[in-house]
Parts: structure tokens; sequence; C-alpha cells
């Protein structure tokens, strides 16, 4: 049996019938928090941008193999864009596979198997293609969910953090300017206070000195 998970894009173009009929497209919601956020940051962002596209080929019901940074991501989105469970798409898969050795090329056993799911199970290449574009719906809501949570994050992790480091780094700028104010009235105090004292103890000495003076003259007049 064939491994059956997410229809790429790329499957529209072996729908060779149209339909006018249009399958209802649900309005899938996105999940909260994103486990994007548990992703590890060691990864650089510009690994997301490295990641070469996936080349498509051989069953399209395969999900061919890119580069995803962080697995877990890529199946939490997966679960909300899987053809594979979408009603549609299991009844295509299991036409699919029931050719499985009968129709080697698959293209061909992809047309053989929705000519089927027609014919049995009224399901319309039209409906197929609908499908897809309700998947592309709704990776786009769930990418629109995902950027309301990381704004959040942004908001309260990374600006809120960053304020508070700017705020920190004006308090020590006030702190160190107050600290250079406080040590020069220091240095001035000191040298003033030195001075003071210097200058009264000088003062001081010529007092006694002259005090000592006039009391020997007086003495000698007193004699």
């Amino acid at each position: 049996m064939s491994k059956f998970s997410d229809l790429i894009d790329s499957a529209k173009h072996l729908v060779v019938e149209d339909d006018p009929t249009a399958a209802p497209k649900p309005a899938p919601a996105a999940l909260h928090p994103h486990p994007a956020f548990s992703a590890s940051p060691a990864v650089s962002p510009s690994t997301f941008a490295a990641a070469p596209a996936p080349s498509y080929g051989g069953s399209p019901f395969s999900v061919p193999a890119a580069t995803v940074v962080d697995e877990g991501v890529y199946q939490a989105i997966l679960k909300k864009t899987d053809f594979s469970l979408t009603t549609v798409g299991k009844a295509v898969s299991k036409y699919y596979d029931s050719l499985e050795g009968i129709i080697a090329d698959p293209g061909q056993r992809t047309k053989s198997a929705i000519a089927q799911a027609q014919k049995l199970e009224n399901i319309t290449p039209q409906q197929v293609l609908d499908t897809f574009d309700s998947l592309s719906a709704a990776l786009d809501n769930d990418g629109r969910g995902f950027q309301g949570v990381a704004d959040t994050v942004e908001k309260n992790q990374i600006t809120a953090v960053q304020d508070d480091i700017t705020r920190l780094d004006q308090q020590i700028a006030n702190l160190t300017a107050q600290r250079t104010q406080k040590a020069s009235d220091l240095a001035n105090n000191q040298a003033s206070h030195a001075n003071a004292v210097t200058q009264y103890g000088l003062a001081s000495q010529r007092r006694t000195q002259e005090i000592a003076a006039q009391k020997a003259q007086f003495a000698a007049l007193l004699h």
C-alpha cells in the first residue's frame, strides 16, 4: 500500500474533468499557544529561508521530503492541512490504493482513482480541487492565528523586556552620574576640610606664639 499523507498542490494538475459543484470549505481554527514557540532557539532564522523547495514525483499522495527546522512545528501544521484526513482525500486514496499493481503510472492511477470516486461516491474533480483550496485557506488561517500569538509573545517577552532594559540602562546612567557628582563633591569636601584643619592649626599656633610673646613682654615690665 502507498503512503497516504498530505497531497501536494501540484496534484491539482492531475485532474482532467471539471464540475461546477464545489465542496463546502471548512474554517479551521489556529491552535494557541502555537507549538512553533517550542522550537530550539539555537536554530538560525536564516535556516527557514535556506530550506529548498520540495521536488514532486511519484505518487501524488506522498509528502515529499523537505528541510524542516522543527519537525514538531511541521507536524502541528500538517494535522490541520492534511489532505489524507479529509473526506475527499480518504475516498480518493481508497481507490488509488486499490489500483496498486494494476496501473503503474502514478498520474494515470490518480486519474482512475478520481474517476472511480466520482462514479461510486459522487466525488467530483472540482471537489478534489476545492479540498486543496480549503487546505490552503486552513493554512492561511493558521498563519494568521500564529501571527497573533507571535505578536503577543513579541510584545510581552521581547518589547517589554527591551523597555525594561532601557529603563535600567537609564537608571544606571542616572546613578553613574550621581556617583560621579558625589565623588566630585567628596573630593572637594575633603580638600576643603583638610585646608580648614591645616589653616586653623597654623592660626592657632601663631596665636599661641603671640600670646606667649605678649606675656613675656608684660612680665618684663612688671618686675
